[in-house]
């Protein structure tokens, strides 16, 4: 088990949540057009963990499984357009 998951929401690029974490889903809302996020190990020169381009309205983003590992934390090094992310990490 992972334990619990604890929400986390970004709007612009920075370190989200705890120095380890497990991804589990992440929430998108973009307000028009097209938007892409990338998701990284620990800060912006880490290993990415998650890049989505998606459209717009509400998306959901599930990770299978035991979800992504990031041992250096997540890090949200780019997010395009009127972005709001919900990041769920356990």
């Amino acid at each position: 088990m992972a334990g619990p998951v604890k929400a986390y929401s970004a709007t612009t690029t920075g370190d989200v949540g705890p120095a380890r974490s497990r991804l589990r889903s992440v929430g998108c809302y973009i307000a028009t057009g097209v938007a892409t996020f990338t998701l990284k190990n620990g800060s912006a020169s880490g290993d990415t963990l998650l890049t989505q381009t998606l459209s717009a309205g509400y998306n959901e983003v599930y990770i299978p499984d035991d979800g992504i590992i990031a041992t250096d934390g997540v890090h949200v090094s780019a997010i395009s357009g009127s972005t709001t992310l919900t990041i769920f990490l356990a």
